[in-house]
């Protein structure tokens, strides 16, 4: 509180930076309590924008992965048979597996 009080006397006696007033100062503190100590700072602002970025590409890659899915989907609609002897190698007895990878 001592220390408040001595500025403040400082700034009654006068500034000591010539053309420095009390509207300047005011701007100032004005301008760092926007840019870094208020709610909604430049800061805070600069997190919420790099977490939207990153939320929309994970969104867009989940798009992807939806449409992936409901093409499988409807391939298992289709013939369900060949879709479990392709993918999880089913077979019918006496009946063997071969597989041949590119």
């Amino acid at each position: 509180m001592e220390i408040l009080k001595q500025f403040a006397a400082k700034l009654k006696s006068g500034l000591p930076f010539p053309g420095v007033n009390k509207y300047t100062i005011a701007i100032l503190v004005f301008c760092i309590w926007l840019g870094f100590v208020d709610r909604y700072s430049m800061i805070n602002q600069f997190k919420l924008s790099r977490t939207l970025n990153r939320l929309e590409s994970a969104k867009v890659e989940y798009e992807e992965q939806l449409e992936e899915a409901l093409k499988e989907r409807q391939t298992i609609n289709k013939n369900i048979e060949k879709f479990a002897r392709e993918k999880y190698l089913f077979h019918k007895e006496n009946e063997k597996v071969i597989l041949i990878e590119d």
